[in-house]
């Protein structure tokens, strides 16, 4: 009797398993079809009673066209050679729209397969025909040699490999041996990936603390960088003031000695002005050697000090100005009291 009874309880537990495995699962498949199906309907009646209504349908993200996806990662190449590449959190965009909306964007831009430039921002954009990209949000540009550009927003146009952004920019030059690195505000940013140049535009100013406590203050109408070296140059209308002394000229270059690590002489050329506590001076250029507290002028030096005018080939101040030296006199010292 026990034996037909362990039967009896062998074939309830078959049962049993075969309406979990089979028959219930089966039954939440129909509800879910079922579900579906509803879903489906509904959403057809609401779109025809819009459309009686004349209101456009919005295909949303739900359309067939659409697609989102995550963990993006794009290469564009030109002539054979990577132009950027694109990493994105997500993308989501159609094919037949072309444009592809991007959520936490860095891109790299290259130069004959050299990494030039990485940009970061909130949000992008790209263009599947043109290839030209934005982003926007906090948005950060660096070059390999340690330039920091930030700015609202970038646009990149892959026909003419530029990097612009038409809103202000503040930018920070990379730290050297003398000090703090050039900290830098402009109207706009352009940067030139294939020369690896940076531009800065409209109502430039800018800051270079020295390690010895003094500091140049600079204002000018451009200034341009270099992906390559250290080299900086102020354009237009360029005034600087440096250690109670003021210059004036259309260009002004911050120059490093080849594979220096310290800002070594700042020339100023195109015809220059400059001024002090009790000395005034206008030559065609003039070059500040840092390195040896001196600053030569030439093409033309005129060295006005108290009353007594000094001109030569060359003029020098030594120890910071403190000294002057004339090289080959054109003019005796004139004392105009006399």
């Amino acid at each position: 009797m026990g034996k037909y009874k362990n039967y009896i309880f062998m074939a309830l537990l078959v049962a049993l398993f075969v309406e979990i495995l089979i028959v219930f699962p089966s039954h939440l498949e129909h509800e879910d079809e079922v579900a579906l199906r509803q879903r489906v309907e509904k959403r057809d009646k609401e779109a025809k009673e819009r459309k009686k209504k004349g209101i456009k349908e919005d295909p949303g993200p739900s359309s067939l066209a659409d697609q989102k996806m995550g963990g993006v990662h794009l290469v564009e190449s030109q002539s054979g050679n990577r132009d950027w590449e694109l990493f994105a959190v997500s993308a989501e965009g159609s094919q037949a729209g072309g444009k592809w909306a991007l959520q936490q964007v860095r891109v790299l831009f290259y130069n004959k397969e050299k990494l030039e430039f990485t940009v970061t921002g909130d949000e992008g954009t790209i263009d599947d025909k043109s290839k030209d990209l934005s982003v926007i949000g906090n948005v950060v540009t660096k070059s390999e040699n340690g330039y920091v550009f930030k700015t609202p927003s970038i646009f990149y146009s892959s026909k003419t490999r530029q990097i612009v952004s038409p809103e202000q920019v503040l930018m920070e030059g990379p730290r050297d041996s003398s000090g703090a690195g050039l900290f830098l505000k402009g109207a706009s940013m352009k940067v030139l990936v294939e020369q690896s140049k940076m531009l800065i535009q409209n109502k430039v100013t800018a800051q270079k603390p020295m390690k010895d406590g003094k500091k140049f203050e600079i204002s000018a109408d451009g200034a341009e960088f270099s992906g390559k070296n250290r080299e900086a140059r102020f354009l237009g209308a360029v005034r600087m003031n440096y250690d109670n002394m003021k210059l004036e000229g259309p260009e002004a270059s911050f120059l490093y000695g080849k594979g220096a690590d310290i800002l070594s002489s700042v020339a100023v050329k195109g015809g220059v002005r400059v001024s002090d506590v009790d000395k005034f001076a206008t030559s065609e250029s003039v070059n500040l050697d840092l390195l040896a507290n001196q600053y030569t002028f030439k093409g033309r030096p005129k060295v006005i000090q108290n009353n007594d005018e000094l001109t030569g080939e060359e003029i020098v101040f030594l120890e910071g100005g403190k000294k002057v030296k004339v090289e080959r006199v054109r003019a005796k010292v004139e004392n105009k009291d006399q």
